[in-house]
């Protein structure tokens, strides 16, 4: 017989006994080593993907980092959940608007919470915490995650959309310094604000016509201020009580800080044009010796350091202490964009499944960093992003990664590998120092908030104006206890009511 040929016969026989073999009835022949084919077999199997699905995702449009089809991001998603994501973009204020009245939303929507406010009451969006038994991963992380919760659950109990989580640390308010400019003249960097006075009218002397200390927020730099005296300037969770609200302005501290900056805008510490500073101008400021303490985005240090000449340097400053003993840079770190599910959607399922996705642990490190060999390789033992990656910023422009409605909860250590080493104490440092209260507001009925806003309005514009004529020396600072009991005739009692109203809601549903 030619042994170069299987018979009829043999070939029956020999897929018979294959097809036994596969079905379990009977047993494979004994080999004494493995066939490649049989090595392979014994690999873990991969789980099979849910069945395939396709949504659509209304998001920003930014020129900064214009929405490409082939973003990563997007590849990543289908190919963790089988989900084709179509991307839609916004083209003004009024597109969110615009999609809810369509009568056609997009199945995932990125939304403020004014937005969810607004229209989650209306039915335009899920409550999803009817649907939590499909998302066990953003429920694992809403519980692991209070101050996240009490944000996006509405005064009635309903969950209308989940904040986006981790990557706000670039939102953080800081203060730096010239060092090198400290360093020269052998000046002591301020720990408490009578020091900043001091070491300011040090520099004032060394450089007349500089103002040493700069800031560009105007009035609002208060909320940055604020906290080294243990307020923030409006309505609060109290420090001492963070289950009863505060009107910040009413503490004593309040008068301490206003007074100091008049004072320091007397003797020319400060430029005289504080209320209205813009970037460009704070930034010839500080790169041309006319400015060396500052507040700022904690982004701006090294943006700034890129532009400085050689020899020219800033570096983080820890908050100088105006009351007690601690130093404190307000709680920030937040994020305020988030996704709602349409609640005209066709795909329900699968955008909880998206949803669920992005908030998990797997969809974090993905959505953050890309998969190894494509967007990262490991060297000795630490991620490193490609060399096209150069700063953080291309993350979003090449893979869209951190952008609107692409992540849930975001791997900050992705965008901080890609600042410069000598850049990273800012980021590092500036946590350690935020004020345990951040500067929020518990969630207002429909109801409420159309009667808080007109009240709301009446005192901002009253306050502001008041504080900003005694730090000019327009109003002298006698009468500031005379401001403070005049707040209650422009509605701070009733507006106090209605947030502690609010607070003990919020307590209650996040218990």
């Amino acid at each position: 017989m030619n042994k170069g040929k299987l018979t009829f016969s043999s070939s029956i026989l020999l897929l018979a006994l294959l097809a036994s073999a596969c079905s379990g009835g009977g047993a494979a022949p004994k080999e004494t080593e493995p066939t490649e084919p049989a090595a392979q077999s014994e690999q873990p199997e991969q789980p099979a993907l849910p069945e395939e699905a396709t949504i659509r995702i209304l998001t920003e449009n930014s020129t900064a980092w214009p929405p490409k089809e082939d973003w990563g991001v997007w590849k990543w998603v289908k190919e963790e959940t089988n989900i084709t994501v179509k991307q839609e973009l916004m083209t003004g204020p009024e597109s969110l608007a615009l999609a809810i009245s369509s009568g056609d939303m997009p199945d995932i929507l990125s939304v403020f919470p004014s937005d969810v406010s607004k229209y989650g009451p209306q039915g335009a969006f899920v409550d999803l915490s009817q649907h939590m038994d499909k998302m066990p991963n953003v429920k694992a992380f809403l519980d692991a995650n209070p101050g996240v919760k009490e944000r996006v659950v509405t005064p009635t109990g309903e969950i209308y959309s989940i904040l986006n989580d981790g990557a706000g640390e670039g939102s953080q308010m800081v203060w730096f310094y010239r060092d090198d400019i400290f360093a020269k003249h052998n000046l002591q960097v301020p720990k408490t604000w009578d020091e900043l006075y001091t070491v300011s009218k040090q520099l004032k002397e060394l450089y007349p016509d500089s103002y040493p200390f700069m800031f560009r927020h105007g009035i609002g730099t208060l909320d940055t201020f604020g906290p080294s005296f243990n307020f923030y300037p409006e309505i609060h969770p109290d420090p001492a009580d963070p289950t009863k609200v505060k009107f910040g302005l009413e503490d004593p501290n309040a008068k301490t800080l206003v007074e100091t900056l008049n004072k320091f805008l007397a003797e020319e510490l400060i430029p005289p044009d504080w209320l209205t500073m813009d970037y460009k101008a704070w930034t010839q400021f500080m790169s041309n010796n006319q400015a060396f303490i500052t507040v700022q985005f904690i982004g701006q240090i090294e943006i700034m350091n890129n532009q400085l000449p050689e020899g020219q340097h800033l570096k983080f400053m820890p908050p100088p202490i105006g009351v007690g003993d601690k130093p404190y840079l307000p709680r920030g770190g937040t994020e305020s964009y988030g996704m709602a599910v349409a609640s005209t959607s066709k795909n329900m399922d699968a955008a909880f499944r998206y949803l669920d996705y992005v908030f998990s642990e797997k969809g974090k490190d993905i959505q953050s960093w890309g998969k190894e060999g494509e967007t990262y390789t490991v060297v000795d033992g630490k991620r490193k992003f490609n060399d096209n990656y150069k700063e953080p910023n291309d993350l979003r422009i090449i893979s869209g990664i951190q952008t609107a409605a692409t992540y849930g909860w975001f791997d900050f250590d992705a965008w901080l590998s890609l600042v410069k080493e000598s850049e990273q104490e800012a980021y590092v440092e500036a946590p350690k120092y935020r004020h345990p209260i951040a500067y929020s507001r518990a969630a207002l009925t429909p109801d409420e908030a159309a009667a808080m806003a007109p009240l709301n309005d009446q005192i901002w514009k009253y306050w502001t104006g008041e504080v900003a004529k005694f730090i000019y020396g327009e109003r002298p600072m006698s009468e500031w206890e005379a401001f403070v009991a005049d707040l209650s005739k422009h509605g701070l009692n009733e507006i106090k009511a209605t947030y502690q109203t609010a607070l003990d809601r919020q307590v209650a549903n996040t218990k």
